[in-house]
């Protein structure tokens, strides 16, 4: 028998719950950041830097005075950070869907362009703006990304 190591029996880079550990830490203080400062920049309300004060100001057992008023809160409350948490779920669910992707056809390079899904949405949602549009003008809501959607599954 030989004494060296084959391909399969050479030692791999060390990938243990310490190195996870880091790497999970790392991603939340990322996703943290994002947040506060996805939160913090818009064109009315607070100043960007009273943002993550008032952030820890809301926290329980810490009370200061940050200087943003109710209305101010309101306006990061309800407006800004509603966009910033369906930013992070739409990143989350393209970030799914390239994996998915990626998986199925076990190639790093595939774009929804491969299977034509991109351009069966596209297809559906120029239908729906040319076609549809006066069919649909008393609908609650805009019936074009649906139609895109059911497009890109059809293709």
């Amino acid at each position: 028998m030989s004494s060296l190591a084959t391909g399969s029996e050479q030692a791999s880079p060390a990938r243990g719950p310490l190195r996870d550990g880091v790497w999970f830490t790392g991603a939340a203080a990322v996703l943290l950041a994002a947040i506060v400062f996805g939160s913090s920049i818009g064109p009315a309300g607070p100043d960007w830097w009273r943002v993550p004060l008032e952030l820890l100001n809301r926290l329980p057992l810490i009370d200061f005075d940050s200087g943003v008023t109710d209305g101010e809160w309101a306006i990061v409350w309800k407006i800004r950070m509603p966009r910033v948490i369906l930013g992070g779920l739409v990143g989350g669910m393209l970030s799914i869907a390239g994996a998915a992707y990626q998986g199925v056809f076990r190639n790093p390079l595939v774009d929804p362009y491969l299977l034509g899904a991109a351009a069966g949405a596209g297809l559906g949602a120029t239908i729906g703006l040319t076609i549809g549009r006066s069919a649909t003008s008393g609908w609650p809501i805009d019936p074009v990304p649906a139609i895109a959607f059911v497009f890109a599954v059809a293709t």
